[in-house]
Parts: structure tokens; sequence; C-alpha cells
């Protein structure tokens, strides 16, 4: 999750059904350095001619390559320190970062390619999911209600009704009735004010536990003029795009005053929308980077004694504030698999519930009719019936059917090659339904110290043609991707299926010999000069 604060990268693990059941597990952020956010600022304003979301003018399709690079380095790096691998994690949500929301256009646009986050991790990735909400009548934002929704059964019903506020860039409320109502909408700008006023003053970043604000007074003529606009003053409720707002001029005020009025507009902005909620709420849990700011916190509780609510910091829950919309965006990504809905008319305006996301698989290699992806838990049995019988394993390995438990240790072998290396033996899929075609890849054979070529295709798929489009695809993968100037591949001296599909796509016999007391034909497949 990359949010409008644009201050970095954050990770976090969700056990969870997409409905009821969360388990939340560990969390990490991975801070962007100050010459990245500089180019994600200038994304802001080369997005702003876009009107078609497809659009990547002036430097926003480098900039989008280079944040779905680094987001695949933080999954590789939490994965890492968590001591988890490629193959333990079901689905990543990937929200991307937002350069452009316009809901009146029903545009919005967020940089990330789903497609090489799940090439670079092996992963299967959900992303684009605010699309559909707006094809729909909806504004595309929030869509963090349906995660709120889940943890407020954690809250106790004397907490209810309750609102979730998070304060990124830009505030959003959820509301959670005491009946289960769900209401959500952006509340206006939290931090996104504070921390172009900070940084444009004195460097730094954000105003760090806001010690700045904190030596300022409220300018109050500035405070009117924030929350004097439309969208405060409008009984319609509409998401919020980072330029929606834009901080004081460099003349209007001290820094520190600056700084403090801007944190008192924060809070301010947050009850001036709730007004809109169905019922006053009795508790805010409040989430995101300004619950760390000490003056927000405080403008906050302040307001909230005179409304009869209080301010409960999400961390005083057991909840961790900093990885709530991560964790969120894991959850959305369950409920987008499951086809459950990701937003409701409560929440954006939608005209219905509707759920979204597009769904990508890792694809090593493709080709016409065929995709190579890594195996998931529960393959093991898919691979087992490809071998079961003597005529689908005869010439392979010893020659004898596999078991599940050896398919499911041959798998171990092959995923630990493709995550060390990028490269193994992997299932075969097909491109127009995503049945299981077969196994096909390469693997180091220490004995020559070349990579081997390899196949099998189930016996309902014989005669189709898929392991000659298989082998040939993966030949020009091979010397695509640079990865050596030959490879290896051998066949049972009785397999004629196999050593005609090896002849016809280029591959030089060399020599015959027994493997594991079998005789082969052995062949080599040189780069082409």
């Amino acid at each position: 999750m990359s949010g409008t604060s644009m201050d970095g990268i954050d990770v976090a693990l969700v056990t969870t059904d997409g409905e009821a059941a969360v388990e939340r597990g560990p969390f990490l952020a991975v801070a962007y350095d100050d010459a990245f956010r500089q180019r994600l600022k200038q994304g802001l304003e080369d997005a702003k001619v876009i009107i078609d979301r497809r659009q990547r003018p002036a430097s926003l399709a480098a900039l989008e390559r280079e944040l779905t690079l680094r987001h695949a380095d933080a999954v590789k790096r939490f994965l890492a320190a968590n001591g988890l691998r490629a193959r333990d994690i079901d689905v990543i949500g990937f929200h991307g970062q937002t350069v452009l929301h316009r809901p009146d256009q029903a545009l919005t646009v967020q940089l990330g390619d789903g497609a090489l986050l799940a090439r670079e991790t092996g992963i299967d990735v959900v992303y684009d999911m605010r699309a559909s909400d707006m094809v729909h009548g909806g504004q595309g934002a929030p869509l963090v209600p349906a995660y709120h929704a889940a943890l407020a059964g954690g809250l106790g019903v004397e907490r209810l009704p309750a609102c979730f506020v998070n304060i990124g860039g830009i505030s959003n409320l959820t509301y959670i009735g005491a009946d289960g109502e769900i209401a959500a909408f952006d509340s206006g700008p939290g931090n996104t004010l504070i921390d172009q006023w900070v940084e444009a003053h004195t460097g730094l970043a954000f105003d760090a536990g806001g010690k700045i604000a904190a030596k300022g007074r409220v300018v109050k003529a500035l405070a009117d003029r924030y929350l004097s606009h439309g969208f405060f003053t409008s009984n319609l409720r509409r998401s919020l795009d980072r330029n929606d707002f834009t901080p004081p001029k460099a003349s209007d005020v001290s820094l520190e005053d600056g700084a403090r009025t801007l944190a008192h507009v924060a809070a301010a902005a947050i009850f001036a929308s709730a007004r809109h909620l169905p019922q006053k709420p009795k508790t805010y849990v409040i989430c995101g980077g300004g619950r760390l700011n000490a003056v927000i916190m405080a403008d906050l509780s302040a307001m909230a004694a005179r409304e009869g609510a209080v301010i409960v910091n999400a961390d005083d829950l057991a909840l961790d504030g900093d990885a709530m919309e991560a964790e969120a965006w894991a959850y959305l990504a369950v409920r987008s698999l499951k086809g459950l809905p990701l937003t409701f008319p409560g929440t954006t305006g939608v005209r219905q519930a509707v759920s979204g996301g597009v769904h990508q698989i890792p694809l090593i290699c493709e080709t016409e009719r065929l995709l190579l992806t890594p195996w998931r838990a529960g393959d093991e049995t898919l691979l087992a019936d490809l071998h079961a019988t003597p005529e689908t394993s005869r010439f392979v390995s010893t020659g004898a059917p596999w078991s599940v438990s050896y398919a499911a240790e041959r798998i171990d072998g092959w995923m630990n090659d493709y995550e060390a290396k990028g490269i193994g033996k992997l299932k075969l899929v097909a491109r127009d339904d995503g049945r299981f075609i077969g196994r096909a890849g390469f693997s180091w054979s220490k004995e020559s110290g070349q990579y081997e070529l390899g196949y099998s295709i189930c016996h309902d798929e014989w005669g189709k043609g898929f392991a000659t489009e298989i082998a040939t695809g993966l030949k020009r993968w091979f010397f695509e991707q640079d990865i050596g100037n030959a490879f290896i591949a051998f066949a049972h001296i009785d397999n004629a299926a196999s050593l005609a599909v090896l002849r016809k796509t280029g591959f030089t016999e060399t020599e015959q010999r027994d493997y594991k007391g079998r005789p082969f034909q052995f062949f080599e497949c040189v780069a082409p000069e």
C-alpha cells in the first residue's frame, strides 16, 4: 500500500476469508528516499493531462515500472524478515500510487503494473480495485470501510456506533452502527497540507509528532478559509484528490502558526464531515499517520468531548494504526477473488454493492494457448494425477507412477529453484479457461552443468500440439531472458512423440546413453548467433 502521503510502502500480512475471519500478522514499512518522493510529486503534475486512465504521459510509464519494482522488493524484504516464502502467500492486494482522482469524470489513475508485480514476486496479485466502483456510479473511494466493518466486531457493542478515522494524506471516515449499518466518505485534508507546508519551509517530510505545530497558534482566518471550502458546505459527499486543497502561501503565516492551523483544520474537517453520519458516534478510532501527531490528537479529543464522544488510538485497541490500510488491501483482494462486494451505496455512492479488481497470476512464460505459472498449495494432487498411470509415467524418471507425497516433494524442489533463481519446472495451464495442462520448464543438471528443459502433458490433452508449443515458447523465453547460451533436453528412446517434438523445435541430437539405468536420447539447443 502506498497512500496519498507518498512516504513509502506498507506491507502487512492477513489471514482471512474476506468476511468475518481476520487474523492479523506482521507489518513492514519501507520508506521512500527523498529523490523518489520528488519523482512521485512530479508524477502528480504529469498526470493532470490524463483523460484516459490507460495513458502514461511524460515520465509516468518509467515511474510506474520503478514503483512496481520497489513494491516487489518490499514484498521480498517482508518475506525474508518473517521467514516466509512466496508460495506461503496466496495473493497480494496491490493498491499502487494514486496520481489522479476525478470522480466527477469517473476517472481514477493508480500507477502500478499488476502483471509485473506478479511476475517479480511469483505471487498472484489483485489490483485496480477502484475502477469497477466508478463504472457503476461510485466515487471510487473510500474502499477500506469493508475491512473496518470486519474489525468492528471486536469493538464491543458498548462502543457503538463507532467511527474509524484514517488520517492519511486525505482523511476518511467509516461509520459502523449498532445494527451493522455502514457509511463512509472522505472527510477532508489529513496530513497532506501539513506535510507540504513543512517540507516547503524546512525540507522535512512531515511534522514529526506535531512538534512544530505545538509551537504555533491557530490563525482563525486561515482555518476558516479552509473550512468554508465547498466540500464542507455541500450536503453531498464526494471523494477527494490531493489537489483539491493547496497549502498556504509563505506570506500568509509563519512556519509554526501554519503547522498549528493546518493541524486544527485536519481535526476540524473530521467533525465537520461527521455531521453527515447517520448518528453521532460514541467512539472515534483513529488510524493512519495522523494519530502520531499529538496536536491533531489533542484537538480531536477536545472536539469529541464537546460531542459527548471519545477518541481512541487504534493502537490502544490492539490494532495497528500504521498497518490498517495495507491490511485492508489484503482483505479486499480476498473479497475480490471470491466475487464479494468491495463497495456499497453507503460507502462510495455506488448504485449497488459491487466487487472489483483485476486478478493477475504470475506469468513466467506465455504462448498463444498456454501459461506457465508457479505451483500453488494443493497442486501436488494435479501433478500426481498427471503421472498416475504406467502410460503417463513410463518415460519419466524411474518410470513408476507418482504418489501425492512424491509429487509434493518434486514441487518443493522445483519451487526452491524458482524462488532462488527465477527458473524452474512449473505449472502449465490453458490460457482460455485455466485448466491444468501439465508441467514444463527448466531445472539445473549437475551432471552436464547446463539447464535442462522438461515437460509432461496430461493424457487428455495429448495430440493438440501443446508439447511443441511450450517447447518452442520456452526455447524463445530462455534466450530472451539471457539465461544462458545453450541448454539440453532428453527423451527416452521409445518416446517417439517427444523425440519428434525436440527435433521439430530445432534441437540437435548429441548422444544416446543411459540415465538412471534407462536409455535416453540427449539433445542440445544453442542460442542463435
